[in-house]
C-alpha cells in the first residue's frame, strides 16, 4: 500500500515536471535543452505509470523507447560537446522541480534563494559553455550611449539622478555619509537583481541562459558599489594631514585656502 502510494506520488511528480517545462516553453525557448528535460520526464513518468498498471507494459516499452531514442537524437551524444550538454542539462532538470518544493516550504526566501539560482545557473552555463554576456560574440557591440538614452528611464532613476546631480555636501561627514550611503544602496540594487533572476528561472520560467546575464548584471552592481567605497576612500589619502590637524585641535585659519599660499 505504502510503495503503491509511493509510486503514484513519483508518477504524479515526473508528470508535473513534464508539464512545467512544456509550459515554460511556450514563451517559444526551445532549444535542445528544453527538449531533454521534457523528454527525460515524460519517459520517467510513462516508466512510473507502466509499472503502476495505469499504462500496458507493451504500450509503456513503446512510448519510454521512443522518447529515449528522441532524447538521444535531441542531447547530441554523439559528440563530447553533446554528452557534457546531456549530462549538464539532465543534471539541471532533475534538480529544478526539487529546488522549486523546497523554496516553496521556505518561510523566508531570502539569500537562499539567489545562491541555488546561482548554482542552477551557473552548472547550467558551465556544461553549455556560454560565455559572459561582454565575450559574446553573438551579442555584437553594446548599444551606443544616445540609443540606450532614447528609452525613457524609470522614475526612480530619474529621482535618484536628480539626487545625485543635485548634492552638494556641506562637510566631510556629509560627503562621507553620501558616498558610503551610495556604496551600500549599490549593494540593495546588487541583491535586488539576484533576486529578479530567480523570478526569471523560477517564475517566469526563462531559460537559464539568459538568466545568467541577469546575474551578471547583479554582479556589476557590486563591483559599482565597492569602486564607490574605493573613490572615497581616495579622500582620505588626500586630505589625511589636514584631518589629523585638526584631530590634533589645532585650527586652521579662517578662509585657509587664501591665507596659506603654501610657502613658508
Amino acid at each position: 500500500m505504502i510503495l503503491t502510494a509511493l509510486g503514484w506520488i513519483a508518477a504524479l511528480t515526473c508528470t508535473a515536471a513534464a508539464g512545467e517545462r512544456a509550459w515554460s516553453m511556450r514563451s517559444g525557448v526551445r532549444d535542445a535543452g528544453n527538449w531533454v528535460v521534457l523528454l527525460a520526464w515524460s519517459a520517467l513518468a510513462v516508466v512510473a505509470f507502466t509499472l503502476l498498471g495505469a499504462i500496458g507494459p507493451v504500450a509503456g516499452g513503446l512510448y519510454a523507447g521512443a522518447a529515449a531514442v528522441v532524447l538521444l537524437g535531441v542531447g547530441r551524444v554523439w559528440t563530447p560537446e553533446g554528452r557534457r550538454a546531456l549530462t549538464g542539462d539532465l543534471r539541471y532538470g532533475f534538480a529544478e522541480p526539487f529546488s522549486a518544493l523546497r523554496r516553496l516550504a521556505r518561510r523566508s526566501p531570502g539569500e537562499e534563494q539567489a545562491d541555488e539560482t546561482e548554482t542552477v545557473v551557473g552548472g547550467y552555463v558551465a556544461s553549455r559553455q556560454i560565455p559572459p554576456v561582454r565575450e559574446d560574440p553573438a551579442l555584437g557591440l553594446p548599444p551606443e550611449p544616445a540609443v540606450m538614452a532614447s528609452v525613457p528611464a524609470p522614475a526612480p532613476y530619474a529621482a535618484l539622478a536628480q539626487f545625485i546631480g543635485g548634492f552638494e555636501p556641506e562637510d566631510d561627514q556629509a560627503l562621507t555619509m553620501f558616498m558610503q550611503g551610495h556604496a551600500a544602496g549599490g549593494l540593495v540594487i546588487a541583491e535586488a537583481w539576484r533576486h529578479f533572476a530567480d523570478t526569471c528561472l523560477h517564475g517566469t520560467g526563462l531559460d537559464p541562459a539568459y538568466v545568467a546575464g541577469i546575474l551578471e548584471v547583479g554582479d556589476t552592481e557590486a563591483e559599482s558599489a565597492a569602486h564607490k567605497a574605493q573613490v572615497h576612500k581616495r579622500l582620505g589619502v588626500i586630505y589625511q594631514q589636514v584631518q589629523e590637524w585638526i584631530s590634533a585641535g589645532r585650527m586652521l585659519p579662517h578662509k585657509a585656502r587664501e591665507f596659506l599660499t603654501g610657502e613658508m
